[in-house]
């Protein structure tokens, strides 16, 4: 959430900063609060865009028809326009005023799909949920080998590139689902999708939209027509591929995403991009996957623990690579050849970690152990200590927690590990560093502190205090945590803010790169 003013975060954040963090649990400082702020919102100055009701009123009446939240020729009245407001406020994750601010008004003065699903009469009359964020129409294809045609041109643009960047706007969605679309061929006038150019003139602001048509669960073949706006200028080839990949998203199946960076989100920006994980969810779900999501490489019940190791970006190590953990204390590494092959078989090993490039083990006398590739030795660098719970590995670091609540660094060399200052209560119970070794940790009260590099006994932070954090993970540069009522919550840094992205049903969080995912309770 974020906080009052920003004169107050600096001071705040200058404060925590120049504390320990004993202090700052005494005083019981949070830098980043998890409950809404209380302070009434000040109306935005009548200047503009933003004094102009009916635009307005026509902008919340687009969105609303762009997520079947509304009727056909259905008006929302005047005095219930602040909670319409406030539910597209939600699927933006900005703060719910209820006012129309300028978040809202960049948002809508995009680029806009006109394509109007069918009327959604859960989340119309109900509260929305961004739990599931795709959409799909309903109906798909019942073949495989699809084929579209052009039925006219624009004249911004010489046909043959017209041609081809529908094409490739195709070629992103084929080259992940399984099915082939291709130019219908000139001996037959059938397609089953059809692509056109129509002016809808000045007073019509949408961009395209897709006439979906279905005979009960299959989409019809003939009837499903992408038409373009020509009224805009189509000479910028960015636009007109990324329009043409949001179009081809509805004419395979999709809805419109409640995710902002999404293709499917029907206000977009134009910019040649990948397919979002959320797309790539959507369309999965609706059509499978072009190839097996899994190819099994071990079949054995009896592994404890499996990680991968991987150097920093731009560099190899001859330890990176997928390696298992037996109960045994045998330690399997996964080869080119796809083969398992044994690397260690010390009943005394409990635990396997490792990042940028480097493979580590704890025993159960507390010891740490450092792999050489070098004649498949291991190397000590901690001396035994029944103190030891557990090692976590990132970046190009190690580190250690313990019992009585501290948390140590190697520091690279022998045996000797660096202490960085933590309270003696209450006990940390998850540590995650980013990519840059910002060093967060979870402690057992809910309570997130953080330390950025290089640590000092002094420069921990109180970020967020909440009894219901119960996980964190990090993503690159990305930090989340899962709170106990199953929601997963990201950290939004430029905006000094909490951001809900799921909002229940999960029992654990993990990331990979800027990717976060849950873990669902399927039990």
């Amino acid at each position: 959430m974020k906080l009052s003013t920003a004169v107050f975060l600096a001071a705040l954040i200058t404060s925590c900063t120049s504390r320990s963090i004993n202090d700052l649990a005494a005083r019981g400082t949070s830098i980043i609060p998890s409950a809404p702020a209380t302070s009434t919102p000040t109306p935005l100055p009548s200047d503009g865009v933003r004094s102009d009701k009916k635009k307005q009123s026509k902008d919340i009446h687009n969105f609303f028809k762009a997520y079947g939240w509304l009727h056909k020729d259905e008006a929302i009245p005047e005095k219930k326009l602040p909670a319409a407001i406030r539910k597209i406020q939600k699927v933006l994750k900005v703060p719910e005023t209820g006012i129309y601010d300028e978040r809202m008004e960049v948002v809508m003065s995009r680029p806009r799909c006109g394509t109007i699903p069918p009327y959604d009469p859960s989340e119309s009359l109900g509260n929305i949920t961004l739990q599931s964020r795709y959409v799909a129409w309903g109906p798909k294809w019942d073949h495989t080998a699809i084929t579209y045609r052009f039925i006219n041109y624009t004249t911004d643009l010489p046909a043959s590139q017209q041609r081809s960047l529908v094409s490739a706007a195709f070629a992103r969605w084929t080259q992940i689902i399984p099915i082939s679309i291709v130019e219908a061929p000139s001996s037959t006038s059938k397609a089953d999708i059809y692509i056109r150019f129509m002016t809808m003139g000045p007073t019509e602001d949408t961009y395209a939209f897709t006439n979906m048509i279905a005979d009960g669960m299959a989409l019809s073949s003939g009837l499903i027509n992408i038409t373009f706006n020509d009224y805009y200028q189509w000479s910028d080839d960015r636009l007109f591929n990324y329009t043409a990949v949001h179009e081809i998203g509805h004419a395979l199946g999709l809805s419109h995403s409640k995710v902002e960076a999404a293709i499917m989100f029907p206000f977009y920006e134009g910019d040649i991009r990948p397919i979002h994980a959320d797309d790539q969810a959507g369309i999965h779900q609706i059509y499978g996957w072009k190839n097996p999501r899994w190819s099994r490489i071990d079949g054995n019940m009896a592994s404890k623990d499996v990680i991968q190791v991987s150097s920093a970006s731009g560099s190899s190590s001859v330890v990176d690579g997928l390696y298992q953990l037996r109960p045994n204390g045998q330690i399997l590494w996964y080869n080119s050849n796809g083969a398992w092959t044994s690397i260690d078989n010390n009943k005394d090993t409990v635990q396997i970690a490792g990042s940028g490039g480097v493979l580590y083990q704890r025993h159960t006398d507390g010891t740490v152990w450092k792999y050489k590739p070098s004649g498949s030795s291991w190397q000590q660098i901690s001396s035994a200590s029944t103190n030891v719970i557990e090692i976590y590995a990132a970046a190009d670091q190690l580190y250690m927690r313990r019992k009585d609540g501290w948390v140590t660094r190697y520091s690279g060399s022998g045996q000797t590990w660096t202490t960085i200052q933590q309270p003696s209560a209450p006990a940390s119970i998850q540590l995650a560093a980013t990519d840059s070794r910002t060093l967060w940790n979870l402690l057992a009260n809910g309570d997130l502190v953080r330390s950025f590099w290089p640590y000092t006994s002094d420069g921990w932070q109180i970020v967020n205090q909440d009894r219901s954090n119960i996980a964190i993970a990090v993503g690159g540069e990305e930090f989340y945590k899962l709170q106990s009522d199953g929601s997963i919550v990201w950290l939004d840094t430029n905006a000094v803010e909490w951001v809900s992205i799921e909002e229940d049903g999960s029992v654990g969080v993990v990331a990979a790169g800027k990717d976060p995912y849950g873990v669902g309770d399927v039990g």
